[in-house]
């Protein structure tokens, strides 16, 4: 009965609320068009104000009125539970009792206030619909925070580096989270008295300390391109990350033992005015994606289509190994000299150069054969960058059935794909592992979110996101990955197939000597290793495609180039401090008894400035618009150049010509040509940010894969 005479009574409030909304309106009309004298504008809008009023004051007259005969009608004592002013009664000084009277008055005003404070006192036990509610509102604002705003912005504010966008985990995000915070605030209304004032608050501080953590104290936090958080390197900020959360954990715990009263009020407003903030800010960034993305329109995705068959006639391959520099092969080879036995035929070319770094970049090269000639604008070069370029096509009108298999093309897709046979809309077909999704969106949320003392727990990489949104699908529609260890145990698994192709051309991008170090000797998944270890995992991987080509009778006809798409390299601001240099190994179309040849050594100056006459020459085409093939480069002193990337720790700031005059891997010999371009931080010609980078790379906290776009205060070299 008490339930349904509050129930009537709340009907009450909302058809009055309901019937001032529906007058208000009547003050919204349509748009109407007329002229008003400014002369009697004033007086029109005295006369509005004061017809405001009044229907203001006659609208609250008529809901008091009325609530109070309804209260009537169901028996509701008004004044129930209430103190009243005893009647006011002059006392004089002289007369008979006046003592006593004052005595009397005393000690009813103190009884009033004990009563009072009993009735308010915040350690009254809380009904359970009264903790239930409380502790909702508390759940919804830590978990919103952590498991729904983070994923949200980290996931919108990924730019291209993600094979995923918000709309395709919002639904189940929105319910993991809902089912989690319901239960999680199940849980803590069955506590009762004052564990459940602390554990509220301490609910509430958790969820305040993780948006001060994502709005003020991520600064200086690299980005998840696989290499571990070095704390040493960021002490300041890890110090006042840990004061900062001490003292707003430690703030509500003694307010919700002192002064309990204040410490619910304080949950209350803190956890309902960050949910509609962060809500609001939620609702936008997912709208201003979509809005980016066109919408519902069907993404281009690179798919595993023809990764694993080749041409029984004319095959050209390229292994891009992510980041494996030249002293990096060095390394391996003193580690191991017979790493490479499997490699016959090949020449290693020791004195490597580059053409663009970071990968974002440099691997947009060996596909186009194309760097800035120096007086163009940044971004009418980058738009272009496909579509000026005739190498994918020649080698396309050479006969060849041309594969791309990446995951760093971005916004290029698009480009690639009237070339590429397998990169085309995505179909029906995607099987993406919405679980897996989640739970490593929550692991990348803690990371983000949490103090810096703790981010080292939460360590992941980017293509630990999109691995984990595609799953272990081995259809050959799944999106192309890059996966050293899946792609390897899919290779030694499933071998080469041949396919009905005229002629094939693969180009394959590994993660090669990039971390994370996730491989060991063997090309197999494993934790913690090391560089040199990592390389010679992915070396290996090579090493079963290549005895895979054996098998089929491929591999002497067959031109094979294994390069990076740079060397190793760190974000520098004005200068460079280190010699970058890809490794390249090439194996022309030979004899039986060439091929059969231990690898050689040679030391003519190259690089990837003859890397697409090589291509050209290796399918029969034009050269004489490309270069000079690496085998027909001739000993002595050439000038080669090279692009590198400044950054200012957060953003691409300059792309710089060098030109190298001597030995690649003697910075001495590197100098800075007078040519320059300068990369703004928004489009100038649309106006739109572009997240503080360049295309392809992403700012803040969010993740970035093989962007390499991070600043490092380590002294680690980025790739």
């Amino acid at each position: 009965m008490r339930l349904a005479k509050r129930c009537t009574l709340f009907l009450h409030s909302a058809l009055f609320l309901g019937l001032f909304a529906l007058i208000a309106t009547l003050g919204l009309p349509g748009r109407a068009w007329a002229y008003v004298d400014p002369s009697v504008m004033t007086y029109a809008i005295q006369a509005l104000a004061g017809v405001a009023v009044a229907l203001s004051a006659v609208i609250g007259v008529a809901f008091r009125r009325s609530r109070r005969a309804l209260m009537r009608i169901l028996g509701i004592d008004e004044d129930a539970k209430k103190e009243h002013d005893p009647a006011v009664h002059e006392l004089v000084p002289d007369a008979p009792g006046y003592k006593e009277a004052i005595a009397q008055a005393d000690d009813d005003a103190r009884a009033r206030k004990r009563r009072l404070s009993s009735s308010l006192s915040a350690d009254r036990p809380l009904t359970w619909p009264l903790r239930f509610v409380r502790a909702l509102l508390a759940s919804v604002f830590a978990v919103g925070t952590v498991f729904v705003m983070a994923p949200i912005e980290i996931v919108s504010g990924s730019g291209t580096s993600l094979v995923f966008s918000t709309s395709d985990i919002l639904g189940p995000l929105l319910v993991t989270a809902g089912a989690a915070a319901l239960a999680f605030a199940l849980a803590l209304s069955l506590l009762r008295g004052r564990p459940f004032t602390i554990a509220l608050g301490i609910v509430c501080a958790v969820g305040l300390g993780c948006y001060l953590q994502a709005l003020f104290l991520n600064s200086g936090l690299p980005i998840a391109d696989g290499q571990s958080l070095d704390l040493w390197s960021h002490k300041r900020m890890t110090a006042l990350s840990a004061l900062v959360w001490i003292a707003v954990v430690g703030g509500f715990v003694i307010l919700a033992v002192k002064k309990p009263r204040i410490e619910r009020a304080c949950v209350l407003v803190i956890s309902a005015c960050l949910i509609v903030v962060q809500a609001a800010g939620g609702i936008s960034a997912v709208v201003d994606q979509q809005s980016a993305e066109g919408g519902d329109a069907p993404r281009t995705v690179i798919t595993r289509e023809g990764l694993f068959d080749l041409s029984k006639n004319g095959n050209v391959v390229v292994f891009v190994l992510d980041m494996f520099d030249t002293a990096t092969m060095d390394q391996v080879l003193a580690d191991d000299p017979n790493i490479l036995d499997e490699f016959t035929g090949f020449t290693y070319y020791h004195d490597s150069a580059g053409s663009m770094v970071p990968t974002r970049y440099g691997l947009k090269y060996l596909l186009t054969g194309r760097v800035p000639e120096g007086n163009e604008e940044f971004y009418d070069f980058y738009d272009n960058w496909f579509s000026d370029s005739t190498l994918l096509a020649d080698i396309a009108d050479a006969g060849y059935d041309v594969g791309v298999y990446t995951d760093t093309l971005g916004d290029h897709n698009d480009d690639a794909a009237a070339l590429a046979e397998n990169i085309h809309e995505e179909g029906d077909s995607a099987r993406p592992d919405i679980p897996a999704a989640l739970a490593m969106l929550a692991k990348v949320s803690l990371y983000r979110d949490m103090p810096w003392a703790l981010k080292p727990l939460f360590w992941f990489s980017t293509e630990d996101m999109n691995n984990a949104y595609v799953g272990r699908d081995r259809s050959e529609g799944a999106e192309y990955l890059i996966d050293d260890a899946f792609y390897g145990d899919m290779l030694r698994t499933g071998g080469l197939t041949l396919n009905d192709e005229e002629n094939s051309f693969r180009f394959i991008h590994l993660m090669g000597a990039h971390w994370p170090y996730t491989l060991d000797k063997q090309g197999a998944r494993a934790n913690g290793t090391d560089l040199i270890t990592q390389s010679e995992g992915s070396l290996g991987i090579v090493a079963d495609y290549l005895r895979e080509m054996k098998r089929l009778g491929l591999y002497d006809s067959a031109t094979i180039i294994i390069t990076a798409d740079h060397g190793y390299w760190r974000l520098n601001a004005d200068e460079l401090e280190y010699a970058s240099s890809p490794i390249m190994l090439v194996k022309p179309p030979e004899s039986a008894e060439e091929a059969a040849q231990p690898l050689k050594v040679s030391e003519v100056p190259t690089g990837h400035g003859d890397y697409p006459a090589t291509l050209i020459a290796a399918v029969g085409g034009d050269v004489s618009k490309y270069g000079t093939p690496v085998w027909d480069v001739p000993e002595g002193d050439r000038p080669r150049y090279y692009w590198t990337t400044f950054s200012n720790g957060k953003a691409d700031t300059d792309w710089q010509e060098y030109e190298i005059d001597g030995s690649a891997l003697d910075l001495n010999n590197w100098h800075k040509t007078d040519k320059h371009i300068e990369i703004p931080l928004e489009d100038p010609r649309s106006g739109s940010s572009d997240s503080g980078s360049a295309p392809d790379s992403s700012s803040g906290s969010a993740p970035s894969g093989l962007n390499d776009s991070v600043p490092s205060d380590s002294g680690t070299p980025k790739g």
